[in-house]
């Protein structure tokens, strides 16, 4: 361990294991959050670039806020010269990184323009490491940088992190075969070599019912939708099709195979009117999860968005004498400071849960309710409350992203709000408690959520479902999805010697 700082590690024999397993093959480690897989990472790149000296290590993660915690780490446990990269520094500058540093980390959208435009020379290179390597499909940077690296490099040695790979076999199967993974190292929850380490997690699901003042807005909704999808029928689109049968998947279908039509010269009046007609309905359905699932105030900002838009549909909406009357509806309910229910127990979790120092994420998707639940929250007498959202628009800098995660760690807040910025790979300290303000049908992306809690003591996780709403449709997809990746796992686990070490993964043939 040349360039580790030993008094700095504390070492767990499940991560000597893994590493002394993955040290000379491409490798995925699939390891529940919070249980060292940086670690592992140092070990590994400390091992090549001891066995190949004058050789470089590139670590790459989909975001910059992840890339710079991952670079923090590194200076802080090890004495490698390390260097960061983003799009924001110039080319020449980037070069100079490249060439003067030993371990540089960056997003895989740069190392893949660099590579192209000749800026990185990748053979200089003996170990990569993919962080959060479930997003190793289709056109995602991470499959051509790999390609490259491991056609150029002179000694290539993939390593690829990841707590959730996937909740089917296909997408692990295909997530290997890009990274040209030949082993596969997997921990649980429940292994006797991890148990030690897990800190345990309570989980309480809220359910609540919309009151009879948001239901008269959600049904004015629905029968707007209805409205339209006879219309669709009446140009002869869906014409033999239930309205009950018809949904979000099946319209966008259709406006996809109507797109397809137009761009291949057919401007008949099906088309048109169908394209038209369907974008009206999906923003409607749009409309109805803001109302149901998130909040009357995100609602508030999309209709107002309809109502200046300039699209054909958002026009078209603006004009409809039904569409009028659910945004005077809306206005009156925010006159009347009238909100989901979902608030409400957002302030009462976080006035009961906020006591003895603890401290709170809230997990939402859209960035609107970031602020309609700041609004809600931020006057309770022992709340501290931050907004913690992503770069695009008027978004936060990675540098205050990184601000208000060091502010929260120090106490100087002791609730954030947050996107999804924060769910995938951050490294939170000190988060007790997380709320769910709706679920996601997503199971990696709830096993990240989760995550973020617990790491340092027990965790509480509570999750708010509205009852009759998508929320307790996606709750159970979420659910089964993440018995199903945990069944892949365990067939893994129970079946190393199947795993050919050719790149082929035979438990999934």
């Amino acid at each position: 361990m040349k360039f580790i700082k030993k008094e700095k590690i504390v070492e767990r024999a499940y991560q000597r294991n893994i590493f002394e397993s993955v040290k000379d093959e491409n490798s995925l480690v699939v390891l529940p959050t919070g249980l060292g897989k940086t670690m592992i990472s140092i070990l590994v790149i400390d091992y090549r670039l001891n066995k190949y000296p004058g050789t470089k290590a590139l670590f790459m993660a989909p975001t910059k806020p992840l890339i710079d915690q991952h670079y923090r780490t590194f200076a802080d446990f090890t004495t490698f010269d390390v260097g960061i990269v983003s799009g924001t520094v110039s080319p020449k500058k980037r070069k100079d990184v490249y060439e003067g540093f030993q371990v540089i980390f960056a997003t895989p959208q740069t190392i893949e323009n660099d590579i192209r435009n000749a800026i990185i020379d990748v053979s200089d290179f003996s170990s990569l490491v993919v962080d959060e390597a479930h997003h190793s499909i289709g056109n995602y940077s991470y499959v051509y940088v790999v390609k490259e690296f491991l056609e150029k490099s002179k000694y290539p040695h993939v390593l690829a992190l990841t707590a959730s790979p996937a909740s089917d076999s296909e997408k692990i199967k295909t997530i290997c075969k890009n990274l040209g993974i030949n082993k596969i190292e997997i921990r649980s929850e429940t292994d006797p070599d991890v148990t030690p380490y897990v800190k345990s997690k309570i989980i309480e699901e809220i359910e609540v019912d919309l009151p009879d003042y948001l239901l008269s807005v959600v049904n004015s909704v629905k029968r707007l939708i209805n409205t339209y999808i006879d219309e669709l029928k009446a140009v002869g689109l869906f014409k033999d099709t239930p309205n009950s049968r018809i949904n979000r998947k099946t319209l966008l279908m259709m406006q996809k195979n109507m797109q397809s039509q137009m761009a291949h010269g057919n401007r008949a009046v099906y088309v048109i009117r169908g394209i038209i007609t369907i974008s009206k309905i999906l923003k409607l359905y749009h409309l109805l999860d803001l109302l149901s699932t998130q909040s009357v105030s995100a609602s508030k900002k999309f209709i107002s968005k309809l109502l200046e838009g300039t699209a054909k549909s958002d026009k078209e909406l603006s004009h409809s004498i039904e569409f009028k009357a659910i945004s005077e509806m809306v206005d009156d309910l925010v006159s009347k400071g009238l909100e989901n229910p979902k608030m409400e127990e957002v302030r009462r979790i976080l006035q009961r849960e906020l006591l003895d120092g603890k401290k709170a994420i809230v997990f939402t998707q859209y960035r609107d309710n970031v602020d309609a639940i700041f609004e809600k929250v931020k006057d309770l007498p022992n709340v501290s409350v931050s907004k913690f959202i992503g770069q695009a628009g008027n978004g936060l800098s990675q540098q205050e992203q990184a601000n208000i995660i060091r502010d929260f760690e120090a106490g100087v807040y002791n609730v954030i709000i947050s996107t999804s910025v924060s769910e995938e790979g951050m490294s939170i300290k000190g988060a007790d408690i997380a709320i769910f303000y709706e679920t996601i049908p997503s199971a990696i992306r709830s096993i990240q959520r989760k995550g973020r809690v617990g790491r340092y003591d027990t965790g509480k996780i509570y999750i708010l479902i509205v009852r009759g709403t998508s929320d307790q449709g996606y709750y159970w997809v979420s659910l089964q999805r993440e018995r199903r990746m945990r069944k892949i796992i365990k067939k893994i686990q129970e079946n190393p010697n199947s795993l050919k070490y050719d790149g082929t993964l035979s438990p999934f043939t």
